[in-house]
This record gives structure tokens, C-alpha cells and sequence, in this order.
């Protein structure tokens, strides 16, 4: 990327990372040499830094120390951590139970977002991470979702996202996911044969709220050549287990701190 055209929080994180991956603060010729900048950009990002109170610099060595502003930061984090760790918790036990990646997400806008995710111990998965956004149309996840939208929510959405094929097995006709969503309602699952990455599929099961909305979605993902369609399935029953168990976890997450 061109150097003028990274966003300035790109290059203020990168600031920040290049202290805290040296673990002591860090002169204005040393930041340079680590990120492989000119002095005169770091040093704005720098001061800048300082300015708002993300940096400390100490004034007889002139070197940039992790500020006031990261400190009351990363306590923050730390609170957030805390209290996500219960959800964590269980996603782990369940990938334990079905060897499997797991993972629990929320429809956004019109893409689906992951909250969580647990990876299996096996070599083959599909590399996807907490803050990853996945397409509605053709995903475990997504189908889910699309199922459960009221009639006219789901066509409008639908009309808006574009329906790319992603294999030869992905639905890119506003008809043929209709069937698709009445199924999922029907089975109280959806299944995702193959539709995003070839080679993989998935199961999802709804996480209700206490008024029987769908807040969320639990997932299985794995590899075709080591899980079929119909073993995913048969883990149906123990996913909608642990989505009762989410369901609190998310009506815990909802209460004030």
C-alpha cells in the first residue's frame, strides 16, 4: 500500500505495536528503522500520539512510551475480555464435544458478522476470525438468518445484496433461496453444502432471545472429506443445547455492568 494512502489509525496502531513488540519506549530514529518510515511521518503520528494522551514522552531521553490514554485503554479491554470469556467458555466445551470449528455470529446490515469462534485441532479448517464478515446468501450462518426475517425485510435484503456465486453449488436466485429459507424454518436448522468454499459445509442452529426472536446463530464448520452434510446434522441437537446456554449468555452480555 502507498505510504500516503494508509489510513493515519493504520498508522498510529503501527506506532503503538512497534512500543509495545519492543517492550521499552522507543526513540523517533528507532520507531523509524521499525517501521520502515521516514522520521518526519512518525514523528507527526508521534506527537499526534501524544497530544490526546495514546503516547508518553519522556523528556531527558526523548524516547515515546506507552501514554495514560493506553493504560485506561487496555483496562477496558480487559473488562470486555472478562466479560465474553463465559461465551468463550462455551464454545470451547462444544468444540471439545464435536471436534469441530464452531462459531456464533449475528446478522449485520447485510452480511453476517462473527462475535465468536473456535477452531478444531485439525491441520484442515477454514481460517475465519471473530470480526470476519461472511455473505448472507450462501453461509451457515447467513441462510440462517435470511430464514428467520420477516417476508418483506428478506426480500427487500435480498434485492439489495448482490447474489454472487462463490462455487457451482451457491444459490444465486432470489427464488431458489426462498425454498431454501422455507426448508431452514421448517427443519430448524440450515445447512451450507459446499455454497462458499468448496470443500466445506456447515450447520447452524438459531440462539433465541427470551421473546423467541433469533438474536444470533451457532455454527459447526468443517471440512467435507472429514464431516458429511448428514454427520453435521446429526450434531443438530447438541448445537441447539449449547444455543439455550448462549441464549443466557447473551441476556447476561444485555444487563448493565
Amino acid at each position: 500500500m502507498n505510504e500516503n494512502a494508509e489510513p493515519v489509525v493504520i498508522k498510529a496502531f503501527a506506532v503503538i505495536e512497534a512500543i509495545l513488540a519492543a517492550r521499552r519506549p522507543l526513540s523517533l530514529p528507532e520507531l523509524s528503522e521499525a517501521l520502515g518510515r521516514p522520521k518526519q511521518t512518525v514523528h507527526r503520528t508521534a506527537r499526534q500520539l501524544e497530544e490526546y494522551g495514546f503516547l508518553f514522552r519522556e523528556p531527558l531521553r526523548d524516547r515515546y512510551a506507552i501514554g495514560p490514554k493506553m493504560f485506561d485503554i487496555s483496562k477496558e479491554v480487559f473488562g470486555w475480555c472478562v466479560r465474553y470469556a463465559p461465551r468463550n467458555a462455551v464454545l470451547s466445551r462444544l468444540v471439545g464435544k464435536v471436534s469441530e470449528t464452531c462459531n456464533v455470529g449475528v446478522l449485520d446490515g447485510d452480511s453476517v458478522l462473527y462475535l465468536d469462534r473456535v477452531e478444531s485441532n485439525f491441520p484442515l479448517r477454514a481460517e475465519l476470525h471473530p470480526g470476519s464478515r461472511v455473505p448472507v446468501h450462501c453461509t451457515g450462518l447467513g441462510k440462517l438468518f435470511l430464514a428467520y426475517l420477516p417476508p418483506r425485510t428478506r426480500k427487500r435484503l435480498l434485492e439489495r445484496v448482490e447474489l454472487s456465486a462463490f462455487t457451482s453449488r451457491t444459490l444465486t436466485s432470489i427464488d431458489a433461496i426462498e425454498a431454501d429459507c422455507a426448508e431452514t424454518r421448517q427443519r430448524g436448522y440450515s445447512v451450507n453444502n459446499e455454497e462458499f468454499h468448496d470443500g466445506i459445509i456447515s450447520v447452524a442452529v438459531p440462539v433465541y432471545s427470551d421473546t423467541d426472536a433469533v438474536i444470533a446463530g451457532l455454527a459447526i464448520h468443517a471440512p467435507a472429506a472429514r464431516m458429511s452434510v448428514e454427520d453435521a446434522v446429526a450434531h443438530v441437537p447438541l448445537l441447539q443445547e449449547y444455543a439455550a446456554i448462549m441464549a443466557e449468555d447473551f441476556a447476561a452480555e444485555a444487563e448493565p455492568a
